[in-house]
């Protein structure tokens, strides 16, 4: 079984390096981090002083965070789940015994971010930001991958 699951992580993380899309394709899909943090230091100001906010501003903030959340939850399911199959039709594995490991895997796992399940939206808002702080060269890059980058720095898998 432990074979199995090393070549599956392999096969996942291969399949990830290889399938990711290019950079210029990601800027057409997801807005830069500039512009997310824009919307998102409206919203931290709306929550932390109690003020009234602009609700454009925060429900673009918490709309894109929690479609970026959800999307990796999924995204990280169904891509592991077809790595999966390949491998037991490529390496004639028991589907059901492949199929058994990922019913007992926690899909956070398989992306490396493993936030407590109670993790608030606003606390991601907040480590995705202090990620753009610490590296402001990621600011023109797409929000999805450093928001990807900064929850794997912040909630890494011990």
């Amino acid at each position: 079984m432990n074979r199995i699951a090393s070549a599956l992580a392999a096969s996942l993380l291969g399949g990830f390096l290889v399938a990711a899309p290019g950079t210029a394709r990601a800027q057409e899909m997801s807005p830069s981090a500039s512009e997310w943090r824009g919307y998102c230091k409206a919203y931290l100001e709306a929550v932390d002083r109690d003020a009234q906010g602009n609700d454009l501003d925060i429900t673009y903030c918490l709309g894109v965070t929690k479609g970026l959340l959800n999307g990796l939850r999924i995204g990280s399911q169904i891509g592991a789940l077809s790595f999966g199959s390949r491998l037991a039709i490529r390496y004639e594995l028991d589907a059901d015994e492949v199929f058994k490991l990922f019913q007992t895997q926690d899909p956070a796992r398989l992306l490396g971010i493993c936030s407590l399940p109670s993790t608030p939206a606003v606390d991601y808002v907040r480590t995705v930001l202090a990620h753009l702080e610490r590296n402001p060269k990621d600011l023109q890059r797409p929000i999805g991958e450093v928001f990807f980058e900064g929850l794997q720095q912040a909630y890494p898998c011990n």
